[in-house]
């Protein structure tokens, strides 16, 4: 499942309802105080609890708070209440736009009371309306009422029942309404296990806070690896294993009980009746696991400096994004950072970012942080980018960096971003020619193939430490190339535009400028894109380091790199599910998570003699003189 949106009221100084978008990658800015990590903690107190009487508004009219959360990417199936599959839209618990869409509602007295709902595009229908929250018993007896046929039908199992009884009803009127899934509900009501099934299926969503005292207890440190625990207890087949040695020990364990009341009955009878056998505490398993990190005079991590304490963080969020590059079925992962860059040398914040980055493209992680860095904020794309703010009224205002109807920026949302951090660009009198490629992982590679070939040879330009040269991303994909665009372009410096040869628009554009003349100059890959000037070998290596085994044809000038690659994965990771049965849009997402270990990792282990074995090497260098005599003009 992937969190698309989060909406809530009066909590803390969002007091209105607050509509808030949540994408793969998410960068809250605003000044301090705004309510950026208020955001943070509203996911906390939704997913996990974490919430006490101090977090609802003070102004508040009434004594609770609600969060809702909307989920896209839902399983095809779901076993909800009996051991037969079954989907959320067959069974009528999406709303109307097809989300899942769960609220949650904490009131506030001498305790907190908890509901959850969801809000549902429902049958109206009277006999309809609670389907949901009938057991087996009571199913059985309206498929009776309504005279539903039962033919063929599991008569033990419960989705084939509704199914009939709706198709015997046949009235599809439907309306949105709240269904209430937990809380004081009756132990005879279906929809307690429904809930407990569904709540499997939720993203786990770890919060990590940066700004507070470092102690022996500190969270920061703990976290990532109790995190790492909580997160391999989720993977599926872990959980077969673990539901296998409950059922084992419930077995076991109660079959001591039962003997033990029979022993009783014959001591006496009257007590051993008002006894019974009774197994519903569920092992909470991440409490049984523990793992720390120690170094080499076993030390361990709490007792070490605060520097240390924040690298191991950054060392975390590396880790994660290299590993969950692998698609292994691990479950869906919710990061919220607060502050990443807090306590870290500027060198390190260009690599959070490329962490961040790097996670929230992998399958089924959406990373959520705030940030006040502006060299940290300069490499976030722009479509990630979320600005708070207070309008005249003292509410809480939320605006976005890219709009997705129109497909652009915002400009006037970035401006207040870049006034607001003191975002800016490369100073413009040492910029001498502006390269152009397509996206931040073209611009990976030709760093990367620069700094390979340089190394043979002193007179190519190596664009890894050129401060020269300013990439412009053709899609404007992150704050820093926006600005360059808007602020470079328009100073007539000479350029170089690089872009693949699979996309007709692309070679008409290059065609156009080489007939204007000197001051523009564009070049189309002869192979398909630049993933086709791989070897395999070299992404096999790259993968390789990971602990990841891929096999792989040889890579010619015209196949579809990233996908194939995204097919050797899945192949590799045993998914039940083959990759013929997954649909185009599957596929496209994880060809797409593919990207950035092709264009970084997997160049790295190129070498010059691999460029010339793909017959790449001169049109690679054409490129780069191209850019360095335009330095020298």
């Amino acid at each position: 499942m992937k969190l698309t949106k989060v909406c809530f009221s009066n909590f803390r100084c969002y007091k209105d309802e607050t509509e808030i978008d949540i994408g793969d990658l998410s960068c809250m800015i605003g000044k301090n105080d705004i309510g950026k990590s208020t955001i943070l903690d509203v996911l906390d107190a939704f997913f996990n609890d974490n919430i006490d009487k101090n977090d609802l508004n003070t102004k508040s009219q009434n004594d609770q708070i609600t969060i809702s959360c909307h989920f896209s990417d839902l399983p095809k199936t779901i076993v909800l209440d009996t051991s037969v599959e079954t989907s959320l839209s067959q069974e009528f618990m999406l709303n109307s736009k097809g989300l899942l869409e769960i609220k949650r509602v904490f009131k506030f007295g001498k305790t907190i009371s908890k509901g959850v709902f969801l809000k549902a595009n429902h049958p109206t229908h009277e006999k309809l309306n609670n389907l949901l929250s009938l057991k087996n018993t009571d199913l059985k007896s309206l498929a009776t009422d309504v005279n539903a046929d039962l033919t063929d039908i599991d008569k033990k199992k419960n989705p084939p029942l509704r199914h009939a009884i709706r198709l015997a009803i046949s009235d599809d009127t439907l309306e949105e309404q709240e269904i209430k899934v937990d809380g004081n509900l009756d132990t005879s009501n279906n929809l307690r296990q429904i809930w407990s099934s569904l709540k499997k299926e939720l993203p786990i969503y770890a919060v990590f806070k940066t700004d507070k005292c470092i102690d022996d207890k500190d969270k920061d440190v703990q976290d990532p690896m109790k995190q790492a625990i909580k997160e391999c207890l989720a993977i599926q087949n872990i959980q077969e294993l673990l539901t296998e040695i409950e059922e084992k020990v419930r077995d076991l364990s109660t079959a001591v009980a039962e003997k033990t009341i029979k022993k009783l009955e014959a001591i006496d009878k009257s007590i051993a009746e008002k006894l019974k056998t009774d197994f519903n505490k569920v092992p909470t398993w991440d409490k049984v696991f523990d793992l720390t990190l120690l170094n080499d005079e076993n030390i361990p991590l709490n007792k070490r400096g605060s520097g240390i304490k924040r690298l191991v963080l950054l060392s975390f969020f590396q880790a994660q994004a290299e590993y969950r590059q692998s698609d292994i079925g691990a479950p869906a992962v919710i990061y919220g950072i607060e502050e990443p860059e807090t306590s870290q040398h500027p060198c390190h914040q260009e690599m959070i970012i490329e962490s961040l980055v790097r996670m929230s493209e992998a399958e089924s992680i959406q990373v959520l942080f705030t940030s006040h860095s502006s060299n940290l904020v300069r490499e976030i794309p722009i479509e990630s980018l979320i600005y708070i703010s207070k309008a005249e009224d003292n509410k809480r205002k939320i605006e976005y960096g890219f709009d997705k109807m129109a497909k652009s920026p915002v400009e006037n949302v970035i401006k207040q971003v870049i006034e607001s951090l003191g975002v800016l660009p490369n100073p413009s009198d040492r910029i001498k020619v502006l390269v152009y490629v397509e996206g931040y992982h073209d611009l990976n590679a030709l760093t990367r193939y620069s700094d390979i070939l340089s190394r043979e040879n002193e007179n190519v330009i190596n664009l890894k430490n050129s401060d020269e040269v300013a990439f412009i991303l053709a899609g404007g994909s992150s704050l820093k190339y926006w600005i360059n665009e808007q602020l470079l372009s328009g100073l007539g410096k000479p350029e170089v535009h690089i872009y693949d040869s699979n996309v007709p628009s692309y070679v008409s554009l290059v065609q156009e400028m080489n007939n204007e003349g000197e001051k523009r100059q564009g070049f189309n890959t002869t192979k398909q894109e630049l993933e086709n000037y791989l070897t395999a070998s070299a992404i096999k290596k790259a993968y390789a380091n990971n602990g990841i085994s891929i096999t792989l044809p040889e890579i010619n000038d015209t196949m579809d790199v990233p996908l194939i690659v995204a097919e050797a994965l899945h192949t590799a990771s045993e998914s039940p599910k083959p990759w013929t049965e997954l649909d185009d849009n599957e596929k496209g997402k994880k060809a797409s998570s593919c990207k950035h270990v092709l264009n970084s990792f997997a160049v790295d282990e190129m070498s010059v003699s691999d460029i010339d074995q793909r017959g790449s090497k001169e049109e690679i260098l054409s490129w780069f003189n191209a850019i360095k005599q335009k330095t020298e003009a």
